[in-house]
């Protein structure tokens, strides 16, 4: 066997919106000592990975620390990496998306520094075998997946080979099992490396050839920065030169991947970083997986359906913009928005934060409604609502496109699952639902906006006083379709369920009448039973924030009197006689009014959804504030009753609106 190749790689993996404080707090902590280390040990070799809001900041604000890398490189100290401009999840996007994000880092990169990147890394190693065609053709040669993905049988710490449609591509393991651990002394991490590599390759097809053999090792920004405080990386240099020079020496991948005169032939499935895919299983609960079967960036959005969401509403505007013909400045600014939407931490939980990154997520969902609202202006639109299975999941739901928003209305519970605003907000209805294990109850439902219960009255006071309850209908129930008439902007819905213990037959009618600037929704609820009902109808709608502060102001008119009312009062509010509702975005100010057609009760609060870190710390999650207006139900034998709500989006300006 030849030597051990251990090349170090710093991650620009991060679980922070990108801010210039946040990259001027990196920059200080481990960019700077990083480069000052490598400019003066001329024998340490070492690997760096950026992303393009990095690059982009490091430009403006750093621009040494750009002409210092690139001497680096120039010398062939230093390797630094590509991958996606904005770090997307590639087996998400489709082909355009994909080489035109490694494009644009990659130029970015060569502007910058003098050189292409050659090799990349992915998000999360979130990886599938239909990638290598693309990659290949965008100029890489290799990259680096987590080694929990590369099978067994191929663990050679040699450059494994893969073909497809006869492009090839190499890969190389991210080995986590190689972290250092600061608590063993550099001497003792060498020799444990060596002796563990050494132990497993001694007797391979590859021993008696001399092959070098790669130990790939990708740090995260703390541990670096650990190792640079401490004089731990400078003493591991040295030990590497005076200690182990025979067998050891510190490289960069695409120096191994030059040098290497044997490869493993082999193909990778679709796979995904096992640090992430512990997560799979049961939702919010690290599980091994113990049937070594590998999970799939497709089973992560399956086990978090908000990911799922934004991803759905990803490949619709991703739809829109390549279809688009018209302005190409406006097009281009729309794909940039587009690539800027399909940041990988948008759709995958982070390893060292919170599992449902509520802000992210919103950022994304602002970034492609303002990618829709471009490829409108450079098209001729026409409000029109559509039917299609949007999701997936094999049942069409309903795609409002209308001047104000664009908003999804589903089948199941016949709620709006989605809302859009155009005038570049977020997806107000992206919402959590709580969770027993961590918020002390089960909701059982999305929360969305017009999602409709009938309650008895004991469990009309749980509801009111925000416990779960467990036998409102409709909210669970599944729709069936009564009517479509896209000309008119018409969708009529129809349920049909069991109600209380006395097991009563109560059919429900719902009317979504869509609108420029909003909806008109009609309820028509049923006693189909011989006994007479008595309960509550309970229309909720949830709005989400992103941020823990008094982001809504909440105004009605009750009885005639217009009121402003303390929307996150910590008492349980309940109000009578309500004609009208507005509850107004003091962010973006951004109004919603409901207006029922006969005066209605009342019930609002904030609710924040706690779910765990990586560490095992519950932490809050994502915060929402609901709504509910309800009436009092009494309907004897075969008769019905018909409630009407409309449903307003009123942009305001800027100066009609204080925030709270």
């Amino acid at each position: 066997m030849g030597k051990i190749c251990v090349c170090f790689i710093l991650s620009s993996d991060t679980s922070e919106i990108s801010c210039p404080d946040k990259f001027e707090q990196n920059y200080q902590r481990v960019y700077k000592p990083a480069i000052s280390f490598l400019y003066a040990h001329q024998n340490c070799f070492f690997s760096f990975s950026f992303t393009g809001d990095q690059i982009s900041w490091c430009k403006k604000k750093r621009p040494e620390f750009l002409d210092l890398v690139s001497q680096l490189s120039s010398r062939k100290q230093i390797e630094v990496l590509g991958g996606g401009y904005y770090n997307p999840v590639f087996p998400l996007l489709n082909s355009p998306d994909r080489s035109g994000q490694i494009e644009m880092l990659s130029s970015e990169l060569r502007q910058t520094m003098g050189k292409r990147p050659r090799g990349l890394v992915l998000c999360a190693s979130s990886w599938d075998p239909s990638l290598v065609s693309g990659f290949q053709t965008c100029g890489m040669e290799y990259v680096l997946l987590d080694s929990s993905l590369i099978p067994p049988s191929k663990q050679f710490y040699l450059p494994v080979i893969m073909s497809d449609k006869g492009k090839s591509l190499n890969i190389i393991s991210g080995f986590r099992n190689f972290l250092p651990n600061l608590a063993f002394s550099p001497e003792q991490y060498l020799q444990n490396l060596y002796t563990s590599v050494t132990h497993s390759t001694e007797s391979d097809r590859y021993s008696q050839r001399g092959s070098d053999r790669i130990v790939t090792v990708l740090l995260g920004k703390k541990l670096f920065s650990q190792m640079l405080e401490s004089g731990w990386f400078e003493t591991l240099t040295q030990h590497i030169q005076n200690k182990f020079s025979d067998s050891m020496c510190l490289s960069t991948p695409l120096s191994c991947i030059k040098n290497a005169t044997q490869y493993v032939p082999g193909y990778i499935p679709a796979g995904l970083s096992s640090d992430i895919a512990q997560w799979l299983l049961v939702p919010y609960t690290s599980v091994k997986n113990r049937e070594n079967f590998p999970v799939t960036i497709h089973d992560f959005l399956e086990a978090y359906p908000l990911h799922k969401a934004l991803y759905d509403r990803m490949l619709y505007v991703s739809m829109l913009v390549n279809q688009c013909h018209g302005d190409k400045m406006r097009k281009k600014a729309a794909r940039d928005k587009l690539w800027e939407a399909q940041d990988g931490k948008a759709f995958i939980c982070s390893s060292s934060g919170a599992l449902a990154n509520s802000a992210r997520r919103q950022l994304a969902f602002k970034n492609l409604t303002e990618a829709e609202k471009l490829v409108r202006e450079c098209s001729d639109f026409h409000e029109s609502i559509t039917s299609f299975d949007y999701n997936g999941d094999g049942v069409n739901e309903y795609i409002c496109q209308m001047e104000q928003y664009n908003s999804c209305i589903s089948l199941s519970g016949g709620s709006i699952f989605e809302l859009d605003i155009m005038r570049n907000a977020g997806n107000y209805a992206d919402n959590l639902s709580r969770n027993i294990r961590f918020d002390g109850c089960d909701d059982g439902y999305y929360r969305g906006l017009f999602v409709d219960h009938l309650l008895e009255n004991a469990e009309f006071e749980q509801y009111i006083n925000h416990k779960a309850i467990s036998s409102g209908i409709f909210s669970k129930t599944q729709f069936s379709q009564n009517v479509f008439n896209s000309q008119r902007h018409e969708i009529q819905l129809y349920a049909s369920e069991i109600f209380s213990s006395m097991r009563q037959n109560v059919s429900l009618r719902k009317n979504y009448l869509t609108m420029a600037n909003g909806f008109t929704v009609q309820y028509i609820l049923k006693n189909e039973s011989p006994i007479a009902i008595d309960a509550k109808l309970v229309i909720e709608s949830n709005f989400t924030q992103t941020e823990a502060g008094k982001l809504y102001r909440l105004e009605v008119v009750a009885a005639g009197q217009h009121k402003e009312l303390d929307a996150y009062s910590d008492e349980n509010t309940v109000l009578r006689d309500i004609s009208a509702v507005q509850i107004t975005d003091t962010e973006s100010n951004i109004s919603f009014i409901f207006e029922p057609n006969e005066n209605a009760g009342l019930t609002f609060a904030p609710i924040l959804f706690m779910r765990p870190d990586a560490f095992g710390n519950i932490v809050p999650a994502g915060l929402t504030f609901t709504l509910s207006l309800f009436w009092s139900v009494n309907l004897s034998a075969g008769m019905e009753m018909e409630k009407t709500v409309n449903f307003s989006i009123i942009p305001l300006h800027k100066k009609q609106n204080k925030k709270s």
